[in-house]
C-alpha cells in the first residue's frame, strides 16, 4: 500500500503537474525566476531577489508547510511557484503565488488553485486560506473571486511575509465553510476530539462484526479518510485485507502515484485526466454528504482486466449525539448497468461472428454512443458517461447514426437493431475503458452542477 506521507507529484491538467521545489534542479528554478521577473522594474527585481522564500530557501522551517512548482510536462519547464505557510494562527494558512501567466491559461490557473484549496483544507487541515496575490498574473484575481475568495484588508489579518505594494496587489481570503456552501442546519463547529471519541466508542464496535462478512462497505471519517472497511471491499481494489485500506481517501485525487497504483495499466497520458476527475467527483460527493447531512446514491463504473464492473453506491451519513456528521458509511451492490457489463464480458470471452455488411465507418464519438445504446444505456446516462449534453447525444443519433445506417427515422430502437444486424459493435471503444459516475438523485446532481467548474 502507498505511504501517503511520502513525496509525490500531483496532477493538475493533462499538460501540467505539481512537484515540490526541493525536488527540482536549482537551474530550473533560477530559469523560472529570470523569466518571471523579465518585465519587472529593477526595484522589484531587487526586492524579490532579497526574498529568501522566493528563491526556494526556507526562511522559517516551522512556518513553511509546502513549496511546490507547477511544471509544464511538455518541456519540463517551471511556470509557477506556490507557497503554503502557517500564520500566527495555526488554523490559517498564507498562500503566495508566483505564476507566469504568459505561459498559463486561465483554466490551468483555476485547476491549480482548486488543488491548492483542497490540499490546504483537507490534507493540511487549515480552516482558512489567505491568498497574497502578485501583479504579474492578470487572471489570478478573477479566478479567486470565481472560487468564492473575498478581498480583505491587510490590517485585518497578520501575514508572515512583507506584502510590498510594488509586488503584491491585494489579499484574498477563503474559509473552509465558504468553499462549498450548503443549506444544512447552522450548528456549532465540529469538535474533532468529541467526534473521534464517538467513532472509537460507537462506530467502530458497531462495524467490527461486519468486517469478515460478504458485503462491500466502508466507513469514512470526517477527515475524509477510510477508517474501517470489510475485507471484501479491500480485496475489490487489490488490497489484501481491511487493515490495508486504513488512511485511503479520495481527497488524494490528484496524487499521480495513487492513480498509477489504483488503475494500473489503464492509467496513462491519455486517461489520466479522466481518472483524476473521476476521483475528484467522488470526493465532492463525500463532501456533499458531510456538509448537508443527506444520503447520496450513484452508479460507480470501473475498468477491470475482464470488463467494466459497476456498483450501485449508497452513502449514509453517521451522526453523533451533537448532530454532527462524523462519518459516512458506504454500501455497494454489484450493479448491471442495463446489460453493459454482460455485453463487455461476452465481447471479451468470445469472437463475435462477423457478417457481410456494408462498409460503414464511424467516428470515435459515434462508436461510443452506438456501443452504449446497444448495451441498453439511456441517452441521459450516455450524456453523463461521455460528459456531454443530452442534446448532443440525441443529435448524434438523429443526424449522424441515422444517416450512416440509411434510416428514414431516428428511433433509438431502430438504430440499435440495424447496427446489430450489420454486426456492430466489432470491438469495445477504447475510450470507454474508463471510470464513470452516474448520479441518481436530483438534489445531489443539482449540488454538483452548482460547482461544476470545480467538480
Amino acid at each position: 500500500m502507498l505511504d501517503f506521507t511520502k513525496d509525490t507529484d500531483w496532477f493538475i491538467t493533462p499538460h501540467y503537474f505539481v512537484r515540490k521545489i526541493s525536488l527540482l534542479d536549482s537551474a530550473v528554478v533560477s530559469s523560472f525566476i529570470d523569466d518571471y521577473l523579465q518585465y519587472s522594474s529593477s526595484d522589484e527585481r531587487i526586492l524579490l531577489a532579497e526574498d529568501a522564500g522566493f528563491l526556494g530557501v526556507d526562511k522559517d522551517t516551522n512556518n513553511m508547510i509546502l513549496r511546490v512548482g507547477l511544471i509544464d510536462k511538455r518541456n519540463q519547464q517551471l511556470v509557477g511557484i506556490i507557497e503554503i505557510e502557517r500564520t500566527q494562527d495555526d488554523s490559517i494558512a498564507q498562500v503566495r503565488s508566483f505564476l507566469n501567466d504568459r505561459h498559463l491559461s486561465s483554466q490551468v490557473i483555476k485547476e491549480l488553485l482548486v488543488w491548492v484549496i483542497d490540499h490546504s483544507f483537507y490534507c493540511l487541515y487549515f480552516n482558512q486560506l489567505v491568498m497574497v496575490t502578485d501583479k504579474y498574473c492578470a487572471d489570478l484575481v478573477t479566478t479567486l473571486v470565481m472560487l468564492n475568495f473575498s478581498k480583505i484588508e491587510q490590517s485585518t489579518i497578520a501575514v508572515n511575509s512583507l506584502v510590498n505594494s510594488q509586488v503584491a496587489s491585494d489579499i484574498y481570503s477563503l474559509h473552509e465553510r465558504q468553499w462549498f456552501e450548503c443549506d444544512a442546519a447552522d450548528v456549532a463547529p465540529l469538535n474533532p476530539d468529541v467526534a473521534d471519541q464517538y467513532l472509537q466508542n460507537v462506530v467502530k464496535p458497531y462495524f467490527q462484526t461486519a468486517i469478515t462478512k460478504s458485503l462491500y462497505s466502508v466507513i469514512i471519517d470526517f477527515r475524509y479518510q477510510t477508517i474501517l472497511c470489510t475485507d471484501q471491499s479491500a480485496r475489490s481494489v487489490g488490497l489484501l485485507s481491511s487493515e490495508d485500506a486504513a488512511g485511503t481517501s479520495y481527497k488524494y485525487y490528484a496524487r499521480i502515484d495513487l492513480g498509477q497504483w489504483y488503475f494500473g495499466k489503464w492509467y496513462n497520458d491519455k486517461s489520466a485526466n479522466v481518472m483524476h476527475r473521476y476521483a475528484r467527483k467522488i470526493f465532492r460527493i463525500h463532501q456533499y454528504v458531510f456538509k448537508t447531512g443527506y444520503p447520496a446514491s450513484f452508479i460507480d463504473s470501473l475498468p477491470y482486466d475482464r470488463g467494466i464492473r459497476s456498483y450501485l453506491m449508497t452513502l449514509i451519513p453517521v451522526f453523533n449525539e451533537t448532530g454532527h456528521v462524523v462519518a459516512i458509511q458506504s454500501l455497494a451492490l454489484n450493479y448491471r448497468l442495463a446489460g453493459y457489463h454482460e455485453y463487455i464480458q461476452n465481447l471479451l470471452e468470445q469472437k463475435k461472428a462477423q457478417v457481410d455488411t456494408p462498409q460503414i465507418k464511424l467516428s470515435k464519438r459515434e462508436e461510443e454512443v452506438l456501443f452504449l445504446l446497444i448495451c441498453g444505456i439511456t441517452q441521459e446516462q450516455i450524456a453523463v458517461i461521455l460528459e456531454v449534453k443530452r442534446e448532443t447525444v440525441a443529435s448524434i443519433i438523429r443526424n449522424q447514426l441515422r444517416v450512416k445506417f440509411s434510416l428514414s427515422v431516428a428511433g433509438t430502437k431502430l438504430v440499435v437493431e440495424t447496427a446489430l444486424s450489420y454486426g456492430f459493435p466489432f470491438s469495445i471503444p477504447e475510450s470507454l475503458w474508463r471510470p464513470s459516475v452516474i448520479i441518481l438523485e436530483e438534489k445531489l446532481a443539482d449540488w454538483l452542477k452548482q460547482y461544476f467548474s470545480v467538480v
